[in-house]
């Protein structure tokens, strides 16, 4: 089954994504004191860069995006949320967010990515596209949330490092 990428998504198409996110995404976004559809609007509005994840029958199962890091130079923080359908193509989702990484990613020097410290699922997906943990956890204030930080060092990051003299 084949997804594909829409570098240009509608309020409509966000609306919907924020109607059926998975179960896993609607707590830590409730324990925040924010709606899915809220928090998907939001992201359309402060991200730099925004994509869905749409099925060949055009159904937006994913919302993904790219927002500058505030405090670290050349940093973008990448995030998504989900719906249930994207289990239906856990192969193409990885692909198509692996692609947008490859193409967007290297706007930046580095990424980071943000997985819940207590669900073992978000974390080994942020391994399966390609991030590895950094050993820094996030505590949200007046929450019970707790966030695993996750890296990726990007094609632009690794020749900075290695041909760029400072």
């Amino acid at each position: 089954m084949k997804l594909y990428i829409n570098s240009n998504p509608s309020v409509f198409e966000a609306t919907r994504v924020s109607k059926t996110l998975r179960e896993d995404e609607v707590v830590p976004l409730e324990e925040l004191g924010a709606s899915p559809a809220d928090s998907c609007l939001a992201g359309i509005q402060n991200s730099e860069y925004v994509f869905t994840i749409n099925t060949e029958y055009d159904e937006p199962i994913a919302l993904v995006g790219l927002v500058d890091h505030e405090d670290q130079k050349d940093t973008g923080i990448i995030w998504s949320l989900s719906t249930n359908r994207v289990a239906k193509y856990p192969f193409a989702f990885v692909k198509a967010l692996r692609e947008l990484i490859e193409e967007y990613g290297g706007l930046y020097s580095r990424l980071i990515s943000f997985a819940l410290a207590d669900n073992f699922r978000h974390q080994r997906f942020h391994n399966v596209i390609g991030m590895t943990p950094t050993g820094e956890y996030v505590e949200i204030p007046d929450t019970l949330l707790t966030y695993r930080v996750y890296e990726l060092m990007t094609t632009k990051g690794l020749n900075g490092m290695y041909y760029d003299k400072n």
